[in-house]
């Protein structure tokens, strides 16, 4: 039996710990700042001071000033597309040329590269035209190129390009070799050697098989196994997808397919010139995202199927089996999630949202370095006004200081949602847009000169082969990636991959895997990134080398990061600004003020840089 004073001492620890644990939790969210969005920016940079190029009028200007591309195509094109969007980003103008015979080569001043789009350039007539740029040792890019027998029909153009014959005119290829090097990440095999891998493989395996010279430098072939019989063949055999010719003491880089008529082209122009020169430098993002879209949701939707499948409400699946899992992810990958919030889907079904759930959200999102949102998804009978005018009365129940500054919107809302930002109050606060944008739409830009575009790049639950090279080639242009995890599939499910235990496998196996090269670059939230999105569409820069040292000016910002890549020489230190290796011969360069130096040794003698 416990005697008297024993009991009493009892009680007294008990309600001391009671008391101390309590008290701990209290000044715990007393000073934690759940209710206030810290990641969003005060005085962010605006659209109206972006970069833009110069007056394409004063040509005058553009050539003094020597930081141009040259493209041969219509301006409507694909390619021009593209490459519109990598001066874009690299600070550089573009002058389009849709009938070349109007562009003169001047020595006073020359391009950076010159870029064919084949598909509007007839090519044989423009060879004493190609013949004088390479002359001057200007790159030359083939964006794509015509069909094959054309290129068989032209001697001259086949040495340009580096063809000794055209073997076939389409072969179907078993997978794709990138080797290492060229883009970011390292090399990778795209071939299907297991059931599990045919669903990724959904690449152009139908392509022309040219043989190229010896001496080309090949980037990325198609690969087929019987030129592998009883000895390795030389890479020129294989069916050439991306390479480089040497001619006239220049470069010629040759694309064999479609691969500079999406975004992943500006990380695939980026990774020529890099091979082109003695070094590479120019500004990116470093911003890698990911975003939870309708999540969590605060209506008890759906009901009947909910419990059939996971024997409890969608609420409460959400609350005490997704975002345990979410948040284990998160942190072991210190990833700084970005949660839309969708108050209800279904405005049509007569039940209404509850913020039971929102005090706690908002606390984990906080103590797992996390970002709330709002999405816009609906069902289809509800207008977008409709829809924010009933999100608007249910959010301004709750946390009123919190500032929703990052959306998630469908592709199709763009242009409705951009006339009713300054309109509605519950948009008030918004500074970025997420949204799975196409295939031409700009990876990131200015959706309005308040509000900046993020466009989905990845989807979390699936990545297939052509995700992955798209993954590499805007990496290696923007050291920026923002991952889609969409929990509207797990709230109403449309098959048995939509369930959340399979989806999760494949979400969690994918961010693990293919994100793990690119760790380096910051995690962010949509917020954070795009406070960095501003500064790099805004900056303006000049590199120059003298001798061992590169000089970088900044203009626009006084800030910035840059990805610095070199052909076997390393950085030794730097003043104003800060590096850290991602992989050999590529840095990650945080430049601190608007003028900073970066002094560079060759490795062990060693040059890997050739024409």
């Amino acid at each position: 039996m416990v005697s008297r004073r024993n009991f009493f001492s009892i009680l007294i620890m008990m309600a001391v710990l009671l008391f101390m644990f309590q008290f701990s939790q209290v000044v715990r969210e007393d000073e934690s700042n759940y209710g206030v969005n810290i990641y969003r920016e005060e005085e962010p940079l605006l659209g109206n001071q972006r970069w833009r190029p110069e007056d394409s009028g004063n040509l005058q200007a553009v050539f003094e000033d020597g930081n141009y591309v040259v493209l041969f195509s219509g301006e409507d094109s694909a390619v021009a597309n593209v490459a519109a969007r990598w001066c874009q980003y690299t600070k550089r103008e573009l002058l389009v040329y849709g009938n070349p015979e109007d562009y003169e080569v001047s020595g006073e001043s020359l391009p950076v590269a010159a870029l064919v789009d084949s598909s509007s350039v007839s090519l044989p007539e423009q060879m004493p035209l190609f013949e004088k740029i390479t002359g001057m040792g200007i790159p030359l890019i083939f964006c794509n190129l015509p069909e094959p027998e054309v290129i068989r029909g032209d001697r001259e153009l086949m040495e340009l390009l580096g063809i000794r014959s055209v073997r076939e005119d389409e072969v179907r290829v078993e997978g794709i070799h990138l080797f290492g090097g060229f883009l970011l990440g390292g090399e990778s095999f795209y071939k299907a050697e297991t059931r599990e891998d045919e669903k990724k493989q959904d690449l152009d395996l139908d392509v022309p098989w040219y043989i190229n010279v010896g001496g080309t430098k090949t980037y990325m072939v198609g690969m087929l196994d019987e030129l592998l019989d009883g000895e390795e063949a030389k890479n020129e055999y294989f069916p050439g997808l991306i390479w480089r010719n040497g001619h006239n003491g220049t470069h010629v880089f040759v694309v064999n397919g479609d691969y500079l008529e999406s975004m992943m082209g500006v990380g695939i122009l980026d990774a020529m010139l890099y091979e082109a020169e003695q070094y590479a430098i120019y500004p990116i993002i470093n911003a890698q995202n990911v975003t939870v879209a309708n999540f969590p949701g605060f209506a008890g939707e759906n009901e009947e199927q909910m419990l059939e499948l996971y024997s409890r409400q969608g609420k409460g699946l959400l609350r005490d089996v997704c975002w345990p899992a979410l948040s284990g992810l998160a942190k072991r990958n210190q990833y700084h999630l970005t949660c839309l919030m969708q108050a209800q889907y279904d405005y049509t079904d007569g039940i209404e949202p509850s913020g039971d759930d929102f005090s706690f959200y908002l606390q984990q999102f906080r103590e797992a370095d996390s970002e709330a949102g709002i999405s816009l998804t609906r069902d289809n009978a509800t207008d977008l006004g409709e829809k924010l005018k009933r999100d608007e009365a249910f959010f301004s129940g709750l946390e009123k200081d919190y500032a929703y500054s990052a959306v998630f919107a469908a592709e199709e809302d763009l242009e409705q949602l951009a006339d009713m930002l300054k309109e509605q109050p519950l948009l008030e606060n918004v500074r970025t847009v997420a949204s799975p944008t196409g295939d031409s739409t700009p990876v990131v830009d200015y959706y309005t000169d308040e509000v900046t575009l993020q466009s989905i790049t990845a989807l979390a639950e699936t990545h297939t082969y052509s995700d992955d090279l798209w993954l590499r080639a805007i990496e290696t242009a923007l050291g920026y990636s923002n991952v889609l995890l969409d929990m509207q599939n797990i709230l109403y499910p449309k098959s048995e991959d939509d369930r959340w235990e399979r989806a999760a496998e494949g979400v969690f196996s994918n961010l693990d895997t293919y994100w793990k090269a690119f760790t380096d670059f910051d995690q962010t939230t949509l917020s954070e990134s795009d406070s960095r999105v501003r500064g790099f569409l805004n900056l303006d820069y000049r590199a120059s080398r003298r001798e061992d040292t590169i000089y970088l000016e900044l203009r626009g910002v006084d800030s910035g990061w840059f990805l610095l890549r070199t052909h076997g020489e390393k950085i030794t230190r730097a003043e104003g600004a800060e590096y850290l290796m991602l992989e050999t011969d590529s840095y990650l360069v945080q430049v601190l003020r608007p003028e900073a130096e970066i002094y560079l040794e060759k490795s062990r003698g060693i040059q890997k840089y050739t024409m």
